[in-house]
């Protein structure tokens, strides 16, 4: 359990988000995500706040076995956040050294080690055919039915909506040997002309309308902690195309959202405030769902099990009855 300092120390850096309303600051916070690559968006964004251009970051351990570097006398630990856990300590490669112990003829230097970290997406790729198939196959898993048959012109992507009405069963893998038929709860439409680049980074923005809660929820599902955010339009789509771009510029994909954003984030007048209708925080949660959704996953990391009773007491029904089946009688 996490000590009463910690908590406080956590608490302060919730608040301080409020803190990134320039353009200017907002885009240190999305340069930041695209550094800190070996971290989970929300916590390149907690660097990003505690130690402004910090450039890159590992625990103590992994720099001793990655890089046989030690801990300065005055380093300072960074606080990020890890699954099942409250908080991990972390420190930036300013705050290290190159360790007398084990020591090799040629030493890495700061600028190698980052160069070396950089390398793989200094050139922008077409998105990689696995990745782009885990994401469409976990579409279901959140309720998601995909229609690849609209018909639109260059750079309109994808369009989602949710289903009150004229809900389609979509099939969800439960094990290697049964699937489930159930119904959707939202309607992905994708433009059968996209390129694959431009198909996953439409499929990343209009997920970040669902993750960033934009959408309501299907009447038969319980929204619990759901709480969909009334900002006005502009504002959302400069949340969901932040979020594609996140998802996008960390893969090193090419990413058609830089023009879209570079209208939001410049140093003009017009445009040098970010509206507080606009949330940080669900951004950089947003795009963290996202790459979750990059790898393999299963019924019980979508949003169908998490809100739709329905769906999990089903679910639940069938493990029991798999265990029954495989119960041997002496």
């Amino acid at each position: 359990m996490a000590d009463k300092t910690q908590e406080g120390n956590l608490d302060l850096l919730w608040k301080g988000v409020i803190q990134y309303r320039s353009s200017e600051h907002f885009q240190e916070i999305l340069n930041a995500c695209t550094r800190f690559r070996n971290l989970a968006p929300y916590n390149a964004m907690l660097i990003e706040m505690q130690r402004p251009g910090s450039m890159y970051v590992l625990t103590k351990d992994q720099w001793e076995k990655r890089y046989n570097r030690v801990l300065k006398p005055n380093a300072r630990p960074l606080i990020i956040l890890v699954p099942f856990g409250p908080v991990e300590f972390v420190f930036e490669i300013g705050d290290t050294m190159q360790s007398e112990r084990n020591g090799t003829l040629f030493v890495p230097s700061d600028e190698d080690i980052l160069n070396e970290i950089a390398a793989p997406y200094k050139i922008k790729q077409d998105v990689p055919l696995r990745t782009l198939d885990n994401l469409i196959k976990n579409l279901a898993f959140h309720g998601i039915d995909t229609d690849f048959g609209m018909t639109a012109g260059a750079g309109y992507g994808a369009q989602i909506r949710v289903l009150f009405d004229n809900r389609k069963d979509i099939t969800i893998p439960f094990n290697k040997n049964r699937n489930i038929k159930w119904q959707s709860g939202y309607l992905l439409s994708v433009n059968k002309n996209a390129e694959n680049s431009e198909l996953f980074a439409s499929i990343c923005h209009e997920l970040g309308h669902l993750f960033c809660y934009h959408l309501l929820m299907p009447g038969d599902w319980k929204e619990k902690v759901w709480n969909v955010r009334a900002i006005e339009h502009k504002w959302k789509e400069f949340e969901a195309e932040s979020v594609s771009w996140i998802v996008c510029e960390r893969l090193g994909i090419h990413n058609p959202s830089e023009g879209y954003l570079a209208g939001y984030i410049d140093k003009t007048e017009t445009v040098s405030y970010i509206s507080e209708q606009v949330s940080v925080e669900r951004i950089m949660a947003a795009a963290n769902e996202i790459e979750r959704m990059l790898n393999v996953q299963n019924y019980r990391t979508g949003l169908l099990y998490k809100h739709c009773d329905g769906f999990k007491k089903f679910c639940r029904m069938l493990s029991q009855e798999k265990e029954k089946s495989s119960t041997r009688i002496i």
